[in-house]
């Protein structure tokens, strides 16, 4: 059976200050949401499973495996799993889709 539905309709919870996530569960990928308030930042953390982040608006820092890189709309990065990555975003705030493969059951 197919599911389909808008990021917008789901319940939002805030894991960090400042950092909105809304979250969809497949059968074998997790893809959330993040809205980051300018300067708000998602600690460094792993994970074993890969993560796709796409940088929907704004700019972010990505940190990964101790190096940083900016990220500005449009941009995307592949985190191998249990890589320690964190994310800052911008002046302007920004909001990204992480799609974590497989499917992620608990996150932080």
């Amino acid at each position: 059976m197919t599911h389909a539905g808008r990021f917008d309709e789901l319940p939002a919870e805030e894991p960090q200050p400042g950092v909105r996530r809304r979250t969809v569960q497949a059968e074998h990928a997790t893809v959330a949401e993040y809205a980051f308030e300018p300067g708000a930042s998602f600690p460094q953390h792993a994970h074993p499973q890969e993560q796709v982040t796409l940088v929907l608006e704004g700019e972010v820092e990505l940190t990964a495996d101790g190096h940083t890189e900016r990220l500005a709309a449009g941009a995307w990065s592949v985190v191998p799993g249990g890589v320690e990555h964190g994310v800052r975003a911008g002046d302007g705030g920004a909001r990204i889709v992480a799609v974590v493969v497989p499917r992620r059951e608990v996150q932080p």
